[in-house]
């Protein structure tokens, strides 16, 4: 007879031979629940339950108020500096609600160290925020992983970057049921961006209607001041005028240095957008300099 192994949250329960009685040994295994801990909090926003709802208040932000977005892109920077636009960014989608709450929400951000190469989901059960735990959708993860090899699931990139988590506190007081699809995108290669777009589309299309997609993007960085500003000004245009295209080549071969903008180029490469109407929730542009004299320009944009 062939033994059998029986997996619980893919972890192997025990090996059982058919027809034979189950045994359930609890020292075989420990159904420990994943939780990625979060890493800026106390720094890039409030640690605690009461400091996040403050500043939600101070802001403006409220609970089942907004618009009806089906997509956003927002700043991951700190909330003292891009923070209002980050707010702005989900406000455009605050309104869904009732049935129209998304049960999912797709968050995709990029990773810093530029080191790692290709597209990263989560293995952890939930992503640990000040407002309280938010489940992964391990089976929306699913079918990103089987529909491409470039996906790869793999939580080492997730527990030391911050590109989602600054976000996922905004996720969680918008839309507290929801589970997220947490995905990072290493150095972006043509085949990675290709990859997600197609993906998103194949996997997301029929499931619109309860599904939010998010893009962690910080829209222009460079050396100098003022080449920062002009490709912060040249990303504004192109977007504005519909020139999608253009905007995604931009992306592409460097002419907006951005954080972010393959992410952009995939959402928009993927047709989920073809149809939505293109909006800027603040017409306002914020910068900051970096720790090493370059300068970050923010802005927020979203699809209804």
């Amino acid at each position: 007879m062939r033994a059998r192994i029986v997996k619980i949250y893919d972890y192997p329960l025990y090996l059982a031979l058919p027809g034979t009685k189950l045994n359930y040994v609890e020292t075989m295994i420990t159904l420990e629940k994943r939780v990625r801990s979060p890493i800026m909090d106390g720094l890039f926003y409030p640690e605690d339950m009461r400091g996040v709802l403050a500043y939600m208040h101070s802001t403006g932000l409220k609970r089942g108020k907004g618009g009806l977005a089906r997509a956003i892109i927002a700043p991951h920077g700190a909330w003292e500096i891009s923070g209002s636009l980050t707010g702005a960014a989900f406000a455009s989608a605050g309104g869904r609600t009732g049935k129209k709450s998304p049960s999912r929400v797709v968050v995709m951000g990029s990773i810093h160290d530029n080191q790692e190469e290709g597209l990263f989901l989560s293995n952890s059960h939930s992503f640990q925020t000040p407002l309280g735990d938010i489940p992964v959708d391990q089976e929306a993860s699913g079918w990103l992983e089987s529909y491409s090899p470039l996906f790869k699931v793999d939580d080492i990139p997730h527990l030391h970057e911050h590109s989602i988590e600054i976000l996922l506190p905004f996720v969680k007081y918008y839309f507290p049921r929801a589970s997220i699809v947490p995905l990072l995108m290493g150095r972006p290669r043509e085949q990675h961006i290709s990859a997600l777009a197609h993906a998103l589309r194949a996997v997301f299309e029929p499931l619109m209607d309860d599904t939010l997609l998010v893009i962690s993007f910080n829209m222009a960085m460079h050396s100098d001041e003022a080449a920062a500003l002009d490709m912060a000004d040249e990303c504004l245009r192109l977007f504005k005028e519909g020139k999608h295209d253009e905007l995604c080549l931009a992306f592409q071969n460097g002419r907006i240095a951005s954080c972010g903008g393959a992410l952009f180029a995939a959402l928009l490469q993927s047709g989920l957008m073809d149809t939505a109407r293109p909006c800027i929730p603040v017409d306002s542009l914020l910068s900051a300099k970096g720790e090493q004299g370059g300068t970050a320009y923010y802005s927020a944009f979203s699809f209804v």
